[in-house]
């Protein structure tokens, strides 16, 4: 089976007579600066809310399952994560990149808009991705400035988050979510 491919041309349409943006898949989408969008955001934090960042990336997830023909889970990970890549620019989040750590997944992204200063706003927006794409649950717990996030299933979300505030390293996390560590 080939690969599907990712043209980024043609993804948004802009019908300017209609005063709307959509995307490939029919979805509209407005177009907002990290300056308006930062203060929407920090009062979602304040309020321990949020949802719609997460739903947010929900529909860029299924941005991307629709660009891979929906069959996800048939298709190599390089491909899936690719695509991935390619949505999150597209929208402005930054340069996504991924790597294994023995038994977890570690998401960075380069450039990303600095919207809240514990990237609490990427974070939801890469588990409702991850969600949407999987099919599963998926929390991203921010675990350093750079930033970099692990992901991991929502019930340890809290504990994980704990030990990058406590200052635990990228590597410790890691050590401390292997089968068979101690936590």
């Amino acid at each position: 089976m080939a690969e599907p491919s990712f043209d980024p041309g043609g993804f948004f349409t802009f019908d300017l007579g209609g005063g709307n943006i959509t995307t490939r898949a029919g979805r509209r989408v407005l177009v907002l600066s990290d300056t308006v969008l930062g203060p929407l955001v920090a009062s979602a934090v304040a309020n321990g809310d949020l949802t719609v960042v997460r739903r947010l990336g929900r529909h860029m997830g299924e941005e991307v399952r629709q660009t891979l023909g929906g069959q996800v889970e048939e298709i190599p990970t390089d491909v899936v994560v690719n695509h991935l890549t390619t949505v999150l620019g597209l929208f402005g989040w930054g340069k996504f990149q991924m790597e294994r750590w023995g038994d977890a997944l570690v998401a960075r992204v380069a450039e990303a808009p600095g919207i809240d200063e514990d990237q609490l706003a990427l974070a939801a927006l890469l588990g409702g991705l991850f969600s949407s794409i999987t099919g599963r649950d998926v929390a991203a717990v921010p675990v350093s400035e750079d930033p970099e996030f692990v992901l991991v299933a929502p019930q340890i979300a809290e504990t994980v988050w704990g030990w990058a505030r406590g200052g635990d390293d990228l590597a410790t996390i890691v050590a401390r979510l292997a089968p068979g560590a101690e936590s």
